[in-house]
């Protein structure tokens, strides 16, 4: 849903222009949206760790699809806000960032910094190609069709990808990071086994700490990120640039991510994410630090140096964000975790875009506020060094709780072994038993004791027993799609 992001600055100028609304006015709706969708993400999250992405994701999409369509038929301010504030935004949480993470932070673990690297690189790439090709289409052809082809591309890409979903690997007979049950557990450098983070579920997380200090570091720094996002074109050519530089330095905003996202990923597996999301943090403020001058001096290289050293600190904090929760808060319940923090985080980020607008319809620039922003990414540095780990009480105790299923699944080949997380050995050589209580929150509903066998592969029928959602989707689509192919219909009949 970044294409959507990204284009929020290309269509700034000409909508407000044409339809005669203020900065604010429109940068409103953009940050209601942001709530919206927080709050959608909070009540959906546990849905996630429940069945997965895929119907969320295909209702997502095709929601977001006809909201584009009908953003192309609007004549009132309030149709924007009911459009972009509402339904466009409830699809970005049925369709966004937050299931695609919290489905890879189930895949992998080990390995998750290069998955979500890779996987984030989506996000640069959007960010790279929507403003460069949507201004010049929506300059020449005009701001009505500019929405309409988001809306063909949207179906494009995310309709395939969904179908590609899948909840958890102990779904599939797996285990996170590709490992199959019987394998050996895997081992550091030093040789020691490597166990799983204990997984905390939603209640045990709000009464940590580190959870609010996360919620409060990663806010302050997504103000900066959601204002320079969402109003890079409209404060350069505001201060003389012309659309076509503002465009290109959108797009300098997320170049960085192309190139170095992976690398942020394959980091994170050496250095503990909260150090390099300081990193990150450090780069916005930096950038803002060389955006400010370069902007008032109309020095487009300087300005472009800005854009590309906080494109840098963008291309981690994204990835940071989501391998900092996963690895303080564990797998299992990753979607219900972040969903409650979700909404708070945006409390504290989302207003940006309408801080920056306002005190520009007031001041008449964007020097001291954007100072400000700047300022309260050094904050976030200093919070997330201080955040304590939760796991580090259980790592000092020798062993994580052991409680996931996935943790058990390694199996044993003989002798009699400690069990506590993830790659432990132990057992007769015959079947273990495992609580039911660990398999429920991993998804399962067998009653009682699950056996997982002496080979580490679960019992036939120990798979989760889920009902399936295909024909609530199916209805959902079908629906959706009528509505889709015919309100913008209706809606042009109506104006002719």
């Amino acid at each position: 849903m970044t294409l959507q992001g990204y284009a929020n600055g290309v269509f700034f100028v000409p909508m407000s222009d044409e339809l005669g609304w203020t900065r604010t006015e429109f940068a409103l709706a953009v940050t209601a949206g942001a709530f919206v969708t927080s709050l959608t993400g909070a009540i959906f999250g546990g849905v996630i760790d429940r069945h997965g992405g895929r119907a969320l994701t295909l209702i997502g999409a095709v929601m977001a699809a006809g909201s584009l369509l009908w953003l192309a038929e609007i004549t009132e301010l309030w149709q924007w806000y009911v459009l972009r504030a509402g339904v466009l935004s409830v699809a970005v949480a049925f369709a966004g960032t937050l299931v695609v993470h919290a489905v890879l932070s189930k895949w992998f673990e080990r390995r998750r910094g290069r998955a979500i690297g890779i996987a984030a690189l989506g996000l640069s790439t959007a960010g790279v190609i929507t403003p460069s090709l949507l201004t010049p289409f929506v300059d020449a052809e005009g701001w009505r069709a500019g929405w309409q082809l988001l809306a063909l591309v949207t179906i494009a890409l995310f309709v395939p990808a969904a179908m590609l979903f899948r909840r958890q690997p102990e779904d599939s007979g797996l285990l996170p990071d590709g490992q199959l049950p019987g394998a050996p557990p895997p081992r550091d450098r030093s040789g020691a086994i490597i166990r799983e983070a204990r997984s905390l579920t939603r209640g045990e997380a709000v009464r940590t700490l580190s959870l609010w200090l996360l919620i409060v570091a990663f806010g302050l720094a997504g103000l900066s990120f959601l204002a320079l996002g969402t109003l890079t074109i409209p404060i350069l050519t505001d201060s003389g640039f012309d659309r076509t530089t503002a465009a290109l330095m959108l797009s300098l905003f997320a170049l960085p991510g192309l190139v170095t996202r992976v690398g942020w990923g394959l980091a994170a597996e050496r250095i503990h994410a909260r150090y390099l999301a300081a990193v990150a943090f450090s780069c916005l403020a930096l950038g803002v630090a060389v955006i400010v001058p370069g902007t008032n001096a109309l020095n487009a290289p300087l300005v472009a140096v800005g854009f590309l050293i906080f494109g840098t600190g963008i291309a981690g904090m994204i990835p940071m964000q989501e391998l900092v929760w996963a690895s303080f808060f564990g797998r299992m319940h990753i979607g219900a975790v972040r969903g409650i923090g979700m909404p708070l985080q945006v409390v504290i980020g989302a207003p940006g875009p309408v801080i920056v607008s306002a005190y520009f319809d007031r001041v008449g620039d964007y020097d001291g506020v954007l100072a400000a922003l700047g300022a309260l990414a050094l904050v976030s540095v200093a919070i997330v060094l201080l955040v304590p780990d939760p796991q580090a009480r259980a790592r000092r105790a020798g062993a994580a709780r052991p409680a996931e299923p996935a943790a058990r699944a390694h199996g044993a080949a003989g002798g009699r072994g400690a069990v506590g997380g993830r790659g432990a050995v132990g057992g007769h050589g015959g079947a273990r038993r495992t609580p039911a209580s660990a398999r429920h929150r991993a998804g399962g509903t067998e009653p009682g004791l699950a056996t997982v066998g002496a080979g580490g592969a679960p019992p036939a029928g120990a798979a989760p027993g889920r009902k399936s959602t295909t024909p609530l989707v199916a209805a959902a689509l079908v629906l959706v799609l009528l509505w889709l192919i015919a309100g913008p219909a209706i809606a042009r009949a109506r104006r002719r």
